[in-house]
This record gives C-alpha cells, sequence and structure tokens, in this order.
C-alpha cells in the first residue's frame, strides 16, 4: 500500500508539471507575436499619394482623387509589410523619400505615372 501512495504521488507531481509547462509555452508564443506588431513611430497608412507634384502624404485608401498635378512618379504608393516596419510616420514626404522607399521594396506603385484628377 506504501508503494501504491508513492506511485501515485509521483504521477501526480509528473502531471503537474506537464501542465504548467503547456501554459508556459502558450505564454512564449503569445509574447512572440507581440514581437511582430507595428513599431511605434512607424507609419500608420496603407499609402502614399502624391497631391502635388513630389509632395507625398499618407493616405487610408487609394484613391485617384487624391491626385493631383501631373508629375514623373506614380500618383498612388502601396506600403508594404516591410515598408510598414521601416517608413517613418511623418505628415509628409519628399520625392527622395519615395525613391529610397521603393528601392528597398518598402512602397510599390500602383498607378501608372502622370494618372492624375485635377
Amino acid at each position: 500500500m506504501k508503494n501504491f501512495r508513492q506511485i501515485a504521488f509521483g504521477l501526480i507531481i509528473g502531471l503537474m508539471a506537464i501542465g504548467f509547462s503547456a501554459f508556459t509555452t502558450v505564454y512564449n508564443i503569445k509574447s512572440v507575436n507581440l514581437a511582430k506588431q507595428t513599431k511605434a513611430g512607424m507609419i500608420t497608412n496603407n499609402f502614399i499619394v502624391q497631391p502635388t507634384a513630389d509632395n507625398f502624404v499618407q493616405a487610408v485608401s487609394a484613391s485617384s482623387s487624391n491626385c493631383g498635378t501631373t508629375a514623373t512618379r506614380s500618383c498612388i504608393y502601396n506600403v508594404t509589410t516591410e515598408g510598414q516596419a521601416n517608413i517613418p510616420d511623418q505628415s509628409s514626404y519628399t520625392a527622395a523619400d519615395v525613391d529610397g522607399y521603393v528601392s528597398n521594396g518598402w512602397l510599390t506603385g500602383s498607378s501608372s505615372h502622370a494618372l492624375y484628377g485635377n
């Protein structure tokens, strides 16, 4: 009877250890997912548009009505996943900024050159 109690006690301790390690694993997965969120101070919208020649701003949606005069660059740019993590959140961007973001793969042009509403 004494051996039975020792075996039962050992099994209970073993099951508790396995159970607690499962909770630790879930916690670690959640902390990894939190690290993948957008960094603070980075672009918050999915598009950069060109309302006037060589002046670019963030936009919530892609609409050619946001486009102004003709220029040599695209009017609407899509922000890539990498762009969300690397483009700073600013009120406006220069043509040189946009060229750099495109060359890094952080933006992709979504409209033809000189397709503007006004």
